[in-house]
């Protein structure tokens, strides 16, 4: 195979010339001429002419004096971006680990995409545990709590619905505690807990076998299905050990809308009430640290 040629495929043969003619620019040590480019890759010369003319009306490549062609001001601005978004998940990365260790237990970071809660960073915790950036689980009630609970209240509606009218009223009072207090902590019921574990190892298991992608989307709704009960402020109050499953808290962008939840995993049976204040501490500090970096931040998040 010629310098510099990639494979053929399936896909749009013109398409995979105009591929193959940025990736042969990005890769040379210096600049081609449109005759070398074609012989490289063994093109018509008119035809790399003609896709060359255009990549340099978009400025995708640059034409210089002696007729030879460089990448282009447009690509390298792509370039800079998509550097730009690696440094911003570094820092969420970076963030979550930080406040994972402070409190010793696995944080998440998601967001809502239409009907989908998206993980957008995670740590490697038996919180997490077949969880990874990127991963999208069904939107059910009450994941997402702390985001839907500042939208309006139509898509509120429509979030209470994915459950029985049996719990509804019960989670419209967690979305007034997350506008009152900020956060909310929650307990799982006890037989659900293994189940998390178990369904949380097989998708981490299933992670590792691309054929087994579609099972493991089953195995994340099956995740998604599984609730919790929220505690009242009197409860959480009280000076006594409390079982804590989860711990939610909005981040807002610089408009004020909830864009993001930031969640801690506990996941412990006996968390006493200074435990819990520094827990909420913890995690509405990071929220917020969070919140004040998305504007600053090259790339906007999510």
């Amino acid at each position: 195979m010629p310098a510099g040629k990639t494979r053929s495929t399936a896909s749009s043969p013109p398409t995979q010339r105009v591929i193959s003619i940025v990736e042969l620019l990005v890769a040379a040590p210096g600049p081609l001429t449109s005759a070398e480019i074609a012989d490289s890759l063994e093109l018509n010369r008119s035809t790399a002419g003609s896709i060359l003319a255009a990549l340099a009306e978009r400025r995708w490549v640059r034409r210089l004096p002696d007729l030879s062609y460089e990448p282009g001001p447009a690509l390298a601005a792509l370039g800079r971006r998509s550097t730009e978004a690696e440094d911003d998940r570094a820092w969420l990365d970076r963030e979550l680990e930080r406040l994972a260790d402070r409190v010793d237990c696995g944080a998440a970071l998601t967001t809502i995409t239409l009907d989908h809660l998206e993980f957008l960073a995670v740590t490697r915790d038996r919180y997490t545990v077949g969880i990874e950036a990127g991963a999208r689980i069904p939107l059910l009630a009450p994941a997402g709590a702390a985001i839907i609970a500042h939208w309006g209240t139509a898509r509120q509606e429509d979030w209470l619905r994915t459950r029985g009218p049996e719990r509804r009223a019960e989670y419209r009072a967690v979305l007034a505690t997350l506008r009152t207090t900020g956060h909310c902590v929650w307990k799982l019921e006890s037989d659900s807990i293994p189940n998390l574990r178990v369904l949380s190892e097989v998708a981490d298991h299933l992670a590792d076998h691309p054929a087994s992608k579609e099972l493991r989307g089953r195995v994340l709704a099956q995740l998604a299905a599984i609730g919790g009960s929220a505690y009242d402020q009197r409860t959480l109050d009280r000076d006594i050990p409390l079982a804590v499953s989860y711990i939610g808290a909005p981040v807002f962008d610089s408009g004020g809308h909830a864009v993001m939840e930031l969640q801690i995993g506990p996941l412990r049976d006996d968390v006493t009430r200074p435990e819990r204040r520094r827990y909420i501490s913890e995690l509405t500090a990071a929220s917020g640290r969070i919140s004040a970096a998305l504007d600053s931040l090259p790339t906007r998040l999510p």
